[in-house]
């Protein structure tokens, strides 16, 4: 049950001004369709790990929401570690790459 919670504020609070962020960066950039297609795979398989992860440790997920909605806790460092895919994207975005 408090993973049906967790789900939609993890959802509002991490992944979706990430990857807005992220995409709005990618299309200032003009940004190839590969690494839009990296981007497509981070946001197929971020929210299921956050899922998962918010499921095994509900202490997690709260901390994780509440961090990220007052901005002690960055959007980028959770989705990174959530999934490869957003790994490599958000390491090329750090870096000052494109993407």
């Amino acid at each position: 049950m408090l993973t049906s919670l967790f789900m939609p504020l993890l959802s509002f609070f991490v992944i979706d001004p990430v990857m807005e962020g992220i995409g709005e960066r990618l299309a200032a950039t003009r940004a190839p369709a590969a690494i839009m297609q990296q981007v497509q795979a981070c946001a197929a398989t971020a929210p299921a790990a956050l899922a998962e992860r918010a499921a095994g440790d509900m202490w997690w997920g709260a901390r994780t929401v509440v961090g990220v909605a007052t901005g002690m806790t960055d959007g980028r460092a959770v989705l990174a570690t959530a999934s490869p895919a957003c790994a490599t994207v958000i390491a090329a975005l750090s870096a000052g790459q494109p993407a």
